[in-house]
């Protein structure tokens, strides 16, 4: 599958379960964050009514995409929380 987050996925599940406990309770562990994860974009994107959407790269770890149609930001601007968050060096990236 495409897709640097679902490869990472994938290579943590490329050893079948039980064969090391350590691996289970870090698997379990890495998918409950990538879920909070998602969860918290989720619900920014829900609270702003903008289309965002949950990525991951090597190089940039995890970061919110938003798809904009036409280019245009609903409502013009984006919300002070996220230039404030912006301003800490995480990466919103607009396409």
């Amino acid at each position: 599958m495409k897709g640097s987050l679902t490869m990472r996925t994938q290579k943590c599940y490329a050893v079948r379960p039980n064969v090391s406990e350590f691996l289970d309770i870090a698997r379990r562990a890495y998918t409950e964050v990538v879920d909070d994860i998602a969860g918290l974009v989720a619900q920014l994107g829900e609270k702003y009514s903008l289309p965002l959407r949950t990525s991951f790269s090597n190089t940039r770890g995890f970061f919110i995409q938003m798809k904009l149609e036409g280019g245009v930001l609903p409502g013009g601007k984006l919300p002070e929380e996220f230039i404030k968050v912006s301003e800490r060096n995480y990466l919103l990236k607009l396409y």
